[in-house]
């Protein structure tokens, strides 16, 4: 075998991990006018592990044209491009394969298998005909009756365009499994038996690159468990479907049918218009079978009760549906227990099993997104404050139920001469958290109440527990109803139910009570105030407000370090900071590892996906990038 010296360098490069580097000196290689089989084959090990498809399929053709008489390279090919999609060319080498070993069932069921594969299902029929005459194996009656079952009038009428076949690189797949990030360690496959039954099988691995690679190279199709262990999810999906009433009236009819997917493509626009008019980007998939999907991509993981919510109120905005159609949310559940799993939702880009169509994204207008994979890395992805704001402004949409009457939640025993004397009422309009005496005291007086409103701001969750201690504490304020409810409002999970209408009466939650409602919340902050007890028989943290008096509430409480508005704004700032100082680090490193490769390859600049990148040297400066769009 011929030695070449950058066949060596790309080995070693890939032994240290640096594929860009590999993949420089791979592009670089000139093997066309060497006639050497086991270099083209050697090649061919390395353009595999980088996944350079064309580049692979040259060398095993240069091996070929070097050794024709080793068919085994004809079968490697055939299966590199089915592995890849390019079925109409594994054809090709199939049929070169059955001229010269004609009796060989293997070489039938392949050629079979890449027509079927590419919707040819005549052509397919005819090869598992002539190849039962001629070998008598057993086997093609069973590829014939699956065959059957594929050409059955089950399958829906409309079908996707297949003439885009989906090859990703690596940064392709990053961004795929990015976006659908899902419970951890656990995917599912998608099945269809010949009877036309399917459903999906959990398989218990990690949803990595070679996954989401065999799913959009169409090897199989698979799906995935959108709450995580620990019960967020990183994107909210709804399913539009049509209905199994209508789709039985249609599935004979291709007029009827684009009907019903032109009314899911126009409700499906809809969630987008809604979510658009929140500051959400929302994005259309067309599901391969019978409606589309609406996905929202997060930036940051969100709780799943949160996403939930914000999928039902993204549904009652469209309703009422057109009859012909249904709508599922994701995620189904605020929670999982451990070891399960729950509902799944089928991944875009991949096959639908029983018809054949590709999963593609579309733009509003019905079509199919020019870029598939490309586009996977320029969606716009929702970020927490914005889901929180829109939330908080569907919420305020939906009628809220108040119930008429909230009575005290414990201690109805305490004597009308242990219950408090009226607050001291202070009047502030407009009203403003920040602003609101009563509120701000209390936040600076009662640690655990200050701690949930923290998590409130934070995190935008309460559990109920921290609700209830909220409502039978704050409630009571002067303004406790306009405080309660704009903290309600600040939580993406919220119910309306909870909401507010007056200020409450009799008795407010003790401390007690706080403490065996909240115990994790009141175990980390200081619980213990001394309240004197000749006074005060019934310990509650609204014995701090009726303590306040004109010194104490005339300080200015606006954007002061205690107040909230400036807690959130601090809180936001600090977080900006790290990004900003991480980002800086994480480029840094990026632009060290850029300069080695171009060094490496002796090279000035590169062609990339979103124009030239260029590597600028200044005497007595820095290394630098520019990227020429």
């Amino acid at each position: 075998m011929n030695q070449d010296p950058r066949l060596a360098q790309a080995r070693e490069a890939l032994t240290r991990e640096a594929a860009d580097e590999a993949r420089a000196l791979a592009k670089a290689r000139n093997t066309k006018g060497v006639r050497d089989e086991g270099l083209h084959l050697a090649w061919a090990e390395v353009l595999e592990e980088l996944g350079l498809l064309e580049d692979l399929i040259l060398e095993l053709n240069l091996a070929i044209r070097d050794n024709p008489e080793r068919l085994e390279t004809y079968t490697r090919l055939a299966e590199v491009m089915m592995d890849h999609g390019e079925h109409l060319r594994a054809a090709k080498v199939w049929t070169a394969l059955i001229k010269r070993e004609p009796d060989r069932p293997d070489h039938y069921q392949g050629l079979g298998e890449a027509l079927k594969e590419a919707g040819e299902y005549e052509k397919a029929r005819t090869v598992y005909q002539q190849a039962f005459n001629r070998t008598g194996d057993s086997r093609f009656t069973g590829l014939l009756k699956e065959l059957s079952f594929l050409e059955s009038p089950d399958t829906p009428p409309e079908q996707t365009d297949r003439s885009e076949q989906l090859v990703p690189e690596a940064h392709h797949l990053v961004a795929f499994t990015t976006l659908f990030a899902s419970r951890e360690g656990v995917y599912a496959r998608q099945w269809v038996s010949p009877t036309g039954e399917s459903g999906y099988t959990p398989i218990h691995e990690p949803l990595n690159s070679k996954v989401a690679e065999n799913h959009i190279l169409g090897n199989y199709t698979i799906g995935a468990y959108p709450v995580r262990l620990d019960n967020t999810v990183n994107y909210v999906a709804l399913d539009l479907d049509v209905a199994k009433f209508a789709l039985n009236k249609a599935i004979t009819s291709q007029k009827a049918f684009s009907a019903l997917m032109t009314k899911a493509q126009k409700v499906a626009r809809d969630i987008v218009d809604c979510a658009a008019a929140h500051e959400l980007p929302a994005y259309i998939e067309d599901s391969g079978f019978k409606g589309r999907h609406c996905w929202i991509f997060l930036d940051t993981p969100i709780p799943a009760a949160a996403g939930m919510k914000l999928a039902m109120l993204l549904r009652n905005e469209i309703m009422p549906l057109p009859q012909e159609l249904t709508v599922e949310l994701f995620p189904k559940q605020s929670s999982v227990r451990s070891g399960g799993l729950g509902n799944l939702i089928k991944l875009p880009l991949g096959l639908h099993r029983r018809t054949g169509n590709r999963a593609l994204f579309l733009e509003p207008d019905g079509q199919p997104v020019k870029n598939q994979l490309a586009f996977m890395e320029s969606v716009s992805k929702a970020d927490r404050r914005s889901i929180q704001e829109a939330i908080q402004r569907l919420n305020s949409r939906t009628q809220v139920v108040v119930p008429p009457w909230m009575p005290a939640p414990e201690d109805s025993e305490v004597s009308e001469t242990r219950k408090p004397a009226p607050l001291p009422r202070i009047v502030e309009t407009p009203y403003n958290l920040d602003t609101d005496p009563q509120f701000q005291y209390l936040m600076l007086k009662c640690a655990p109440l200050k701690s949930i409103v923290d998590k409130a701001n934070r995190t935008a969750m309460l559990t109920n527990e921290e609700s209830m201690v909220l409502i039978h504490t704050v409630g009571h304020l002067d303004h406790g109803p306009e405080a309660v409810n704009e903290l309600f409002r600040r939580c993406m999970n919220a119910d309306p139910a909870l909401f507010l209408k007056s200020q409450l009466k009799g008795n407010p939650m003790s401390c007690p009570k706080i403490r065996s409602r909240i115990p994790e919340t009141t175990a980390a902050v200081p619980c213990n105030c001394a309240f004197d007890l000749a006074v005060n028989l019934y310990p509650t943290p609204l014995i701090h407000v009726r303590q306040m008096t004109d010194a104490t509430h005339a300080v200015p409480l606006g954007l002061t370090v205690d107040s909230l508005q400036f807690q959130n704004l601090l809180q936001d700032y600090l977080k900006l900071q790290k990004q900003l100082r991480e980002t800086t680090i994480l480029l840094s490193r990026y632009e060290a590892r850029l300069k080695q490769v171009f060094e490496d390859a002796g090279v000035e600049f590169m062609e990339t996906p979103m124009g030239r990148l260029k590597l600028l040297k200044k005497e007595g400066e820095e290394v630098s990038f520019h990227l020429e769009m």
